[in-house]
């Protein structure tokens, strides 16, 4: 018979949270509004306040991006952001906290502990040598004072974690309680109640839906919408206003000549393989590999096709093709042999620090500046965008001018320019209108307006709106006719968990001395049979083990009362345990012992952050703008519903 303790010690609590967190530091804080922040709530896209230094709702909505869609594929999923944008919002918070207490404890982070953690980073040095600001800041998009000053408080926050979690022990009691945990194992029978699977067997009625109405009325509360009329000024519009002369041009050309000189360069394809960080074996390998790939080369083979084949470089999937290169662009070795070739001449093979390369040039030409001819259609295109946006903006601010001095006639006046004058249907904050995409400009402006005010034009996709607003509707409860499908719907879902639970329940009762697998196929009902599991562990098609503790103190043979896992009621019957393997703890120990002390460390400094927030909260030092913050989650909600 398997059986251990199953005392929660608060490092086993933040264990479970670490698990299921985003990554986010504060992810266990909850956030906790000031009462009095007035002053704070008529700033429109101020979240926060913290120290004095505002969070934006941009800056918000920036980190939610990014932080999503790293995990989604490039994807952004508006259900996942309306999810975690307070839990990131704690991150960013406790984030500047920490900065402001490490100030507060006189802790400093020198120029030189930031360079030497830059300079630790590989991918900025490769070959010991810095890659230059323009790589620098396509890979990490930000310049290198931004990046710097982003080090300088990650810095700050590993001291303040330092001086909070030095004093944290692990006892070796508890590690060894951590090997049982994750070494011994159970196996059970189990049956799921599935609460779709009870959804044919709900009966709806007139009355019960009313009372599910009533009950739940928030549940359809829907917020204030807006509905406005609008006009859209487009380049087509003003484009007959726009005339660029010969003499302009020509005048554009002598005030910038500079822009039109050329420097030597080449264009050329690449194939690059790379050796950095490989052993000797490896590089000699790739090295053999180029040298096949040149001699396909030499012997006729295209070269793009080859590129897209074996280059490990980005221009792979355009045939090895990097465009134009200038002197001084690229490593030494690989420049003076690109300008020493000719059009259509295939280089040796090439080392550099990098890798080993194989080039071939397409173009070639010497310094040189650019005649007028050469360059007038390219002046033309920029001279007419850079008249047109000019003409634009003029164009409607004096529309909006004449709109905001007589609002009562503003179909009139928008006709007698020439603009065709829509309107939107209703629309709640942050919903997307075709004409007006994301922009929060048009979300903000239509919220502040009074009706039949005018606003000021602002731009979007298709050039600039002004937008007048027509009407306001108060935010309100739907009525019970307009959502009683909706409402069925939640009937029946609520009702189909009730009958999913009533006759887990049932079957528990009869299991507990009854024959398991028969109860289950007189109900109807499939059992499945599980893996040996740990309690660490999960349960596949099941979910994590943590919800069935009790399979490790119930005897084999004996049925579980009804558990919650992932949201739906489970009776197991234990089949079999495996002790934890006392003979390989000697050899697991030091690991685990260094992951407890992590994983404790982790909850302290979390503890530290959590009463350090409720402190600057207290204090006035921090302040969170709720309404701000739930306009932002409900334009994520709207968004992933339109």
């Amino acid at each position: 018979m398997l059986r251990h303790t199953h005392t929660r010690t608060k490092w086993y609590k933040f264990a479970l949270i670490f698990f299921f967190g985003i990554m986010a530091l504060g992810m266990v804080i909850t956030l906790a509004p000031l009462p009095d922040f007035s002053s704070l709530q008529t700033q429109t896209n101020v979240v926060a306040q913290i120290g004095g230094e505002n969070i934006t709702t941009e800056q918000l909505d920036k980190n939610v991006r990014d932080r999503l869609q790293s995990g989604t594929g490039g994807k952004f999923v508006p259900q996942l952001a309306a999810i975690y944008a307070r839990p990131i919002l704690d991150g960013m918070i406790v984030r500047r906290a920490l900065v402001i207490e490490a100030k507060k404890l006189g802790l400093e982070v020198t120029d030189q502990e930031v360079l030497k953690a830059v300079q630790a980073i590989p991918s900025f040095y490769p070959g010991g040598k810095f890659v230059g600001e323009s790589q620098f800041q396509l890979m990490t998009g930000m310049t290198v004072n931004q990046f710097l000053a982003e080090e300088r408080q990650d810095l700050l926050v590993q001291k303040v974690r330092s001086v909070v979690t030095d004093g944290v022990r692990v006892t070796p009691e508890e590690v060894h309680q951590q090997f049982i945990q994750s070494n011994a194992k159970a196996r059970i029978d189990y049956v799921v109640f599935d609460p779709s699977q009870f959804m044919k067997a709900v009966e709806i009625t007139p009355k019960a839906l009313e009372a599910q109405y009533q009950k739940n009325q928030e549940q359809y509360h829907v917020a204030e919408e807006r509905q406005v009329r609008y006009v859209l000024i487009t380049p087509d519009d003003i484009r007959a206003q726009v005339k660029i002369t010969d003499q302009e041009l020509k005048q554009a050309y002598a005030a910038h000549l500079s822009d039109y000189r050329v420097p030597d360069r080449v264009h050329l394809e690449r194939i690059l393989f790379k050796t950095m960080g490989k052993t000797p074996a490896e590089v000699s390998a790739l090295e053999k590999k180029a040298q096949d790939v040149l001699a396909q080369i030499k012997a006729g083979k295209d070269f793009a096709s080859l590129a897209k084949q074996d280059s490990e470089d980005a221009s792979a999937s355009k045939g090895g093709d990097v465009g134009w290169i200038q002197r001084g662009q690229t490593e030494k070795q690989f420049e003076d042999v690109a300008f020493s070739l000719q059009p259509g001449q295939v280089s040796g093979l090439i080392k550099t620090d990098y890798g080993i390369d194989i080039i071939k040039v397409l173009q070639k030409q010497t310094a040189h500046l650019e005649t007028f001819d050469e360059v007038k259609d390219q002046l033309r295109a920029e001279l007419e965008k850079q008249k047109m946006a000019d003409v634009q903006q003029n164009f409607a601010n004096n529309l909006g001018q004449q709109l905001k001095s007589d609002p009562q006639h503003f179909d009139a006046i928008a006709k007698k320019a020439g603009l065709e004058v829509k309107e939107t249907p209703l629309f709640r904050y942050r919903q997307v209108i075709p004409d007006f995409g994301n922009s929060e400009s048009f979300a903000n402006l239509a919220f502040q307006l009074r009706p039949s005010e005018v606003g000021q034009p602002f731009a979007v996709p298709k050039g600039t709106a002004i937008i007048q607003l027509q009407k306001i509707v108060p935010p309100h409860v739907q009525s019970f006719e307009q959502v009683r499908a909706v409402v069925a719907e939640d009937y029946r879902a609520a009702q189909s968990r009730v009958l999913a639970h009533q006759a887990a329940q049932t079957f528990a009762a009869q299991a507990k001395s009854g024959d398991f697998k028969a109860l289950a196929k007189g109900m109807g009902l499939t059992v499945k049979e599980s893996q040996d599991f740990t309690e660490q562990g999960s349960v596949e098609g099941l979910g994590p083990a943590s919800s069935l503790a009790s399979a490790f103190t119930l005897d084999p043979g004996n049925a579980s009362s009804v558990v919650n896992v992932n949201g739906n009621d489970v009776v197991f019957k234990v089949v079999s345990h495996t002790p934890a393997d006392e003979s390989v703890f000697a050899a697991q120990k030091d690991q685990i012992a260094r992951q407890l002390l992590e994983q404790k460390r982790q909850l302290a400094f979390e503890l530290y952050s959590e009463d350090l927030k409720q402190r600057l909260l207290k204090s006035g030092e921090l302040k969170i703008n709720e309404p701000v913050l739930k306009q932002l989650l409900g334009s994520y909600q709207r968004q992933s519903t339109s």
